[in-house]
């Protein structure tokens, strides 16, 4: 009668067999392991382009609404004071404020959650320059000013130039950093 051969004997005696199919069993771990990390790879290259292709019409949007702001600013302080000039200019600027607020929701999709916040800043700061631009128009002729009331100069250098280039400059910033462009 033939003796019980330990498990260790076996893998002795037929170790070329068992390298074999260890050797299989690890090309197909192999196999699903490169597959997994190609998909990750391959999303990861997708949101990076759409991040990307966000960002360039975050930032055409922001030019459209700050020059719509600057033409309302600069209407005011030097030009015509017609109904028909201010209703088309506060039409332009609500339209391009719908396109930058919708174009600000889908980049905040793909940013940190302090960037989210400078963008929620930048949305505030043009509004404020919007409702501070209006709130002159409403109380340029009379003494009893309100206590938020802002002289359009104070507006100029405030918002347009120190506010807005710093904001722009953080949400910039960030964008570098993600695509370790610094």
């Amino acid at each position: 009668m033939k003796e019980d051969i330990q498990w260790y004997e076996f893998i002795i005696i037929n170790w070329t067999q068992v390298v074999f199919i260890l050797g299989v069993i690890g090309y197909i771990i192999k196999l699903f392991i490169d597959w997994d990390i190609r998909k990750k790879e391959i999303s990861y290259y997708k949101i990076q382009e759409s991040k990307l292709l966000e960002a360039k019409d975050f930032f055409k949007s922001y030019q459209s609404l700050r020059i719509a702001l600057e033409l309302f600013y600069n209407q005011t302080r030097f030009g015509k004071h017609s109904d028909d000039i201010f209703n088309n200019i506060r039409n332009d600027i609500r339209q391009n404020y719908i396109d930058f607020e919708y174009k600000c929701m889908t980049l905040k999709l793909f940013v940190k959650a302090t960037d989210i916040k400078t963008i929620d800043k930048i949305l505030i700061t043009c509004e404020t320059i919007r409702k501070n631009i209006e709130t002159w128009h409403i109380y340029k002729d009379t003494d009893s000013k309100p206590q938020d009331y802002i002289d359009l100069s104070q507006i100029r250098k405030d918002k347009f130039e120190k506010d807005l280039p710093n904001l722009i400059k953080i949400i910039e910033t960030s964008l570098r950093d993600s695509y370790n462009l610094n």
